[in-house]
């Protein structure tokens, strides 16, 4: 680079800089000052004054938030800029007021910049005074919990009526502060404060001396706390009620479990089928689909190619090529064919893993599923009654389901007030039991006893072929890799199946793989990387077919902009 060119760079960063650090904006507090006043009804009445230095380009805002939390609400709001008070509105000059919890307080101004301006807010707080323990007490945050900006001091005055002795000293309950006291009235003083420091302070005086009974808002709470125990003993007696009338009207089909080890196959059945026995009667997922293609592709009918085109973006994809189509093929061997090749501009006779995701519509996808099971019911291993009570303890739970959100609206809608949140329990135990009712559904088995007695038997194979993937379990025939790989496929355990004999140094492959290296490990690893790929491809294409300090009023927030 020429100095010409050095110099006229450094220039431009130099400009950039300068225009950045003038288009800083940032605000800081020098004070933050609270008086407060409890008064004859338990209210507080509050005034606040910060002096905000403004820097950088122009302020037009300042806003406070105030929660209504443990009162019984805020009234009396005046707000004034430098101690001109604002008219309401939303405009520069005046003072908006919105929402009710929190209540948002905003200052309009004109736009201001590198200078000082005074905020005031006086308000009162209604009920903040409550009654706990026999005592009267005023548990309060006057500072905001929420605010960005540093605060250099802050003076907070609690005064309360002179005939009226605190229990002990001022209490504070989060933050720290100087606590000075005299007069009937108490200080909290602090210094350097930065963003989003809290102060919460507690004062306890006799009971009686603030205020007679307590506030709404307590009364309400306390209403609510009274009623609890009733609605927790009505949800209680729906789900235990719910519970043994399930118990004694659920269906009593269980499998069996095999206690004899399985090392082969239990019975010359398709590999797609071990998928749904494994899942005691439940429909078929991915792993059937891929159990099929393996077995078609040691019959011949499929090869598997790794793609020679590489991307930067995928190290390795893998062509389904259709080699022949016999005439004996079954039903969902036929229809997982018509999911790999078939597309809208017609029959293919390859199909990219990459591009597999893409090409299975959830209408092929169901067409595989639906041929498969209806075989897997023909040969006998489904009980369609057993189907059917199934099918009513599912809709059953559903509708409990559906119906505790049914009951839950209007318990929101019309209780909430008067009850709290105490009658969602009983809609909670609806729901609660829909999904007990669910898991019963789920949980009953829609196999014959033919096919209950076979899910015994080849969830035992499943086990064991786990087992070797674990090296807990030794292999029992020389060539069980390509033989059981259909199976460990169907048993979801494919790239478990393959890495583990590549760990054990295996290095022949199945004839209808062709992977581009021909070095015997690399080739290993090509497989292994296959496996990964069959297992993620139309695995996802497949699924998507089917499937501050509690208790304390005051805080809130503030800021400006």
């Amino acid at each position: 680079m020429s100095r010409r060119w050095l110099w006229l760079v450094t220039i431009v960063g130099l400009l950039f800089t300068l225009g950045a650090a003038q288009s800083t904006k940032s605000y800081d507090a020098d004070r933050f000052d609270v008086e407060a006043v409890v008064q004859a009804d338990g209210s507080l009445l509050v005034t606040e004054t910060v002096v905000f230095n403004f820097h950088g380009e122009p302020f037009t805002y300042v806003f406070r938030e105030l929660p209504t939390e443990y009162t019984d609400g805020i009234a009396d709001v005046v707000g004034a800029i430098d101690g001109r008070t604002l008219a309401p509105g939303d405009q520069a000059g005046q003072l908006e007021v919105s929402g009710r919890d929190p209540l948002r307080i905003t200052w309009h101004f004109e736009p201001t910049s590198d200078t000082s301006r005074i905020f005031s807010l006086t308000y009162r707080m209604l009920g903040l005074v409550r009654q706990a323990d026999d005592q009267d007490v005023v548990i309060w945050q006057p500072l905001p919990d929420s605010y960005e900006y540093p605060i250099a001091a802050s003076l907070v005055r609690l005064s309360y009526p002179a005939n009226s002795v605190p229990l002990g000293a001022a209490e504070i309950q989060a933050g720290s502060a100087a606590v000075t006291g005299a007069d009937s009235q108490v200080s909290f003083s602090q210094q350097n404060l930065a963003p989003n420091t809290p102060l919460v302070i507690a004062l306890r005086f006799p009971q009686g001396s603030l205020i007679s009974t307590p506030p709404h808002w307590q009364r309400q709470a306390d209403a609510r706390q009274a009623q609890a125990p009733f609605w927790i003993g009505a949800a209680a007696i729906i789900l235990l009620a719910g519970s043994a009338i399930l118990l004694s009207i659920s269906p009593r089909q269980t499998v069996p479990v095999e206690q004899t080890p399985r090392y082969e196959p239990p019975a010359p059945l398709p590999a797609a089928f071990a998928n749904i026995l494994d899942r005691q009667g439940a429909r078929p997922d991915w792993n059937a689909a891929l159990a099929t293609l393996f077995g078609l592709a040691q019959r011949g009918t499929l090869v598997i190619e790794e793609n020679p085109q590489k991307k930067w973006y995928r190290e390795r994809d893998f062509f389904i090529k259709l080699a022949q189509e016999p005439a004996d093929l079954l039903p969902h061997e036929q229809s997982l064919l018509a999911l790999l090749f078939e597309t809208k501009k017609g029959r293919s006779s390859s199909v990219s893993m990459a591009e597999l995701s893409q090409r299975i519509s959830s209408r092929a996808w169901e067409q595989f599923r639906q041929t498969l099971y209806a075989e897997f019911a023909a040969a006998g291993l489904l009980d369609a009654q057993r189907q059917q009570t199934g099918r009513r303890w599912t809709i059953a739970g559903s509708l409990l389901v559906i119906g505790g959100l049914v009951i839950a609206i209007p318990m929101m809608l019309l209780l909430f007030g008067f009850s709290g949140l105490w009658p969602l329990l009983v809609a909670g135990s609806v729901i609660l039991l829909g999904f007990v009712t669910l898991i019963v559904g789920a949980l009953s088995t829609p196999l014959s006893r033919q096919g209950a007695a076979l899910s015994s038997e080849w969830r035992s194979f499943a086990e064991y072929l786990k087992q070797v993937t674990r090296n807990k379990a030794a292999a029992t025939r020389p060539d069980m890799f390509d033989l059981y790989l259909p199976y460990a496929a169907s048993f979801g355990i494919l790239h478990s199946w393959a890495r583990y004999f590549e760990r054990k140094g295996w290095t022949k492959l199945p004839p209808w793989f062709q992977a581009l290296t021909a070095t015997p490990d690399e080739a290993m690893g090509a497989f292994v990387a296959m496996t990964a790929a069959s297992s993620a491809s139309g695995g996802s294409a497949a699924g998507a077919a089917g499937a501050a300090a509690a208790g304390a009023a005051g805080g809130g927030a503030s800021g400006a902009g």
